[in-house]
């Protein structure tokens, strides 16, 4: 009775509801787990690897199915799970397979498996994994019920249970990315916000000041990703108070990055108390520029042109090395100071050795921070400003899916999920013979380009895995042609040549398919 029911109330492939979508890929995910099930994953790992492959694939859509309809039942981010947390995750961490992977593990999980050298952590999230992957399937089940009855209606009890996936999804992923790798706590990540206001004060000051352009903003100039670091440990040890480098605070009050370098910021910030405004803003000028004009100067004159190649890195390391050696046993005496106030074109090379040390180290050691906080202060959230007219209305679009509520908190979807079918009654005769669909010639779709041909031009099949067939299914002959030759122009004008020249050449390209197998659309 539910075979019956599911051939005869099974949605179109060409349904674009996300609970018909779900249907089909749910169907597709539980044909790999049942093969992989039965597999003898000893006897040929090769493709047991592939199984798991497009195992962990199925769920990724699966799973961006699910978060679709999440988005459209709960437009407010304020209605779904605070997914906060994850400005905490290592960069690397968060890509499109996230969900796929944490779906895996909890699989295993719930198996009875623990995570490589984290024993006592697989312990304490399995309660989560069980429950939500026993949470998981009891929603699968609704989720295909109701995609047979009506795959455009929410039912509340498909609305309390997205809900609660949602909950549960959120909770396992923190404490799953948790247990694998280092996450920031709210210190940490505190510190790294106002590592990032004093970067931003200072890009502001140094547009100010002419340093830095706009364009160069816009355009990311390397340059002022260089400099920026450089020049914000400068402000931020003599204008900014109370900021990231507030070192009257403590070593263990300040941010992880500066607090390695906590003793040789010190003297930095004594040195500069020598300096005067004049050669201050000079100091401004070697930081951003790279190199004091001075030094340039000596090295084209005393060193060949050859050694002018020299790699950025090597200038780096030479920069560091120099900074560490000058400054490790150094010692702020009397005698220095009096000799500082005669020479100081010597104070401001020391200064300048001292400050790229620290801020080239900061990029190599802590280069996903610096690239985290970089990005927010170059690359800001944009808001558009909404204008609103006195009397007048906007039109509501009449496909939910491309309103787009609050765009900016919808997630984001994988374009290939599939093409759009062109409409039988806008389609009279076959696209690339031209012939005329009567009651015997029947319409076929390409699953491939969406439009319709008669069987003999669409007599092939081909698996379609990037818009989510994994089994063969029919494609038309031009579409089959480019698959097997993408080097072959695949236009509109050329479709009756081509599918001429494929009956032409038919044994040469083994037709898979035929009439029987595949249904009328």
């Amino acid at each position: 009775m539910q075979s019956l029911r599911k051939l005869v109330n099974k949605p179109r492939v060409d349904d674009w509801s996300p609970l018909a979508k779900f249907y089909h890929a749910d169907e597709a995910l539980s044909a790999i787990a049942n093969e992989l099930d039965s597999f003898d994953g000893r006897r040929d790992p090769d493709r047991c690897n592939q199984l798991v492959n497009k195992l962990r694939q199925a769920q990724d859509r699966v799973l961006q199915i699910i978060a679709e309809m999440i988005s459209i039942v709960f437009p407010s981010e304020s209605e779904r799970a605070c997914r906060d947390y994850r400005a905490k995750f290592p960069d690397e961490i968060i890509h499109d397979n996230l969900p796929g992977q944490l779906w895996f593990g909890a699989e295993c999980l719930a198996a009875g498996s623990n995570i490589v050298e984290h024993e006592a952590e697989s312990e304490a999230i399995r309660p989560m994994a069980r429950a939500l992957t026993r949470h998981l399937d009891k929603m699968r089940n609704i989720l295909k019920d109701q995609a047979l009855r009506d795959p455009t209606v929410y039912t509340p009890k498909i609305k309390a249970s997205l809900h609660v996936f949602d909950r549960l999804f959120a909770e396992f992923e923190f404490n799953y990315v948790s247990a694998m790798v280092p996450v920031k706590t709210i210190v940490e990540y505190d510190h790294q916000l106002d590592v990032a206001v004093l970067f931003a004060e200072c890009l502001n000051r140094a547009l100010e000041t002419g340093y830095f352009s706009k364009d160069q903003i816009e355009d990311a100039d390397p340059t002022v990703m260089i400099a920026l670091p450089r020049i914000a440990i400068l402000w931020g040890l003599t204008t900014f108070e109370g900021n990231a480098l507030d070192l009257n605070q403590g070593r263990e009050n300040i941010s992880e990055m500066f607090r390695h370098f906590y003793d040789l910021l010190k003297l930095i910030r004594t040195l500069l108390n020598l300096v005067e405004d004049e050669n201050q803003i000079l100091l401004e000028n070697y930081l951003i520029t790279g190199i004091p004009e001075e030094r340039r100067t000596l090295r084209e004159n005393d060193i060949s042109a050859s050694a002018l190649t020299t790699s950025k890195l090597d200038d780096k390391n030479h920069i560091l090395h120099a900074a560490l050696n000058d400054m490790s046993n150094f010692e702020l005496t009397d005698e220095f100071v009096t000799q500082a106030k005669k020479n100081i074109d010597d104070v401001i090379h020391r200064l300048f050795v001292c400050i790229c040390g620290v801020a080239d180290q900061l990029q190599t050691n802590y280069s996903s921070d610096i690239r985290k906080i970089l990005k927010m202060v170059l690359q800001p959230v944009e808001t558009r400003p909404i204008y609103e007219i006195s009397g007048k209305t906007a039109a509501v679009p009449q496909n939910i899916e491309e309103t787009g509520v609050e765009v900016q908190e919808s997630i984001s979807l994988p374009t290939t999920t599939g093409v759009e079918w062109v409409p039988d009654a806008d389609c009279d005769n076959c696209v690339a013979c031209g012939s005329a669909f009567t009651l015997v010639r029947r319409r076929h779709h390409c699953r491939n380009c969406g439009r319709i041909f008669c069987y003999r031009c669409s007599g092939h099949a081909l698996a379609l895995p990037e818009l989510g067939y994994e089994r063969p299914v029919r494609v038309c002959n031009i579409c089959f042609l480019y698959k097997i030759n993408p080097f072959t122009p695949c236009t509109s004008d050329g479709l009756t040549q081509t599918s001429r020249h494929i009956e032409d050449n038919n044994e040469l390209i083994p037709s898979t398919s035929t009439q029987d197998n595949f249904g009328t659309v």
